[in-house]
């Protein structure tokens, strides 16, 4: 018997015994170290109260490489095809995404604010006929601001929801736009896609012309006190201030 065939001889011998031991015969080398791939799997996901776009880039930035989002705007409906531990992750983050709109209420007052420190000189700031809380927010806008006289125009709480356009008139001459875009929990911070100031005037012939004054995004802890200002320059001796304060309710 040749040296060669001698060696096979011996290693069948060897495979035998273990066998019969109850070892597992070891794996071919060009199968060891070798994992098993994992299968892609398909899921529908449904999406009701949120834009299905959104929904679809939240989804997409946990898909893996070998992973795709297909979306059925008919139905509301992204279908995932990722690995299973990508299609729970994908289930955890839409649960936590898609929820009812929050509704928030939002209180506005609308001053007009007058520059009379040479006038009153000497003198505290003047805020005739006010009510407790509308004084209260009288003089912290004189800590921070050079007018020192307000006159209120105008005042009024809302609710409005999530993704819902609101607009109050505070009086015959002004109105406030705004569209609550998120509510964060747990922190209560409550974020307004805008929040426009407009002035409302007529003609002789009735018609109606509206101008906006101030348009901003705002982003405020639930229940602070956030002011905005209008005045026509630096230097005018009077000033528009809208006061804003938002709660979830």
């Amino acid at each position: 018997m040749s040296r060669t065939s001698l060696r096979k001889a011996l290693a069948a011998a060897l495979l035998a015994a273990a066998a019969l031991a109850g070892f597992p015969a070891a794996a071919p080398a060009a199968e060891r170290g070798t994992a098993p791939e994992k299968p892609v799997l398909a899921r529908a996901y449904q999406v009701r109260f949120r834009p299905l776009r959104d929904a679809a880039d939240l989804v997409g930035s946990v898909v893996s490489s070998e992973g795709s989002v297909t979306l059925q705007p008919k139905l509301q409906t992204i279908v995932v095809q990722d690995h299973a531990e990508v299609l729970d992750r994908v289930a955890a983050l839409l649960e936590s995404f898609d929820l009812p709109p929050r509704n928030v209420e939002v209180t506005l007052s609308l001053f007009v604010g007058t520059d009379r420190r040479e006038e009153e000189a000497g003198r505290q700031s003047r805020a005739v006929g006010l009510s407790r809380e509308v004084r209260g927010v009288t003089e912290t806008l004189g800590d921070v601001t050079k007018w020192n006289a307000y006159e209120p125009l105008g005042s009024r709480s809302v609710i409005g929801a999530e993704g819902a356009p609101v607009t109050v008139n505070l009086s015959g001459d002004y109105s406030v736009s705004f569209e609550v875009e998120s509510v964060t929990e747990p922190q209560g911070v409550i974020k307004f896609r805008q929040v426009s100031l407009k002035r409302v005037s007529r003609g002789a012939d009735g018609t109606q012309r509206v101008e906006d004054l101030v348009t901003t995004s705002i982003v405020i802890p639930s229940g602070r006190l956030l002011v905005v200002g209008a005045a026509k320059s630096p230097d005018s001796r009077k000033a528009l201030f809208l006061t804003l304060q938002a709660r979830p309710r």
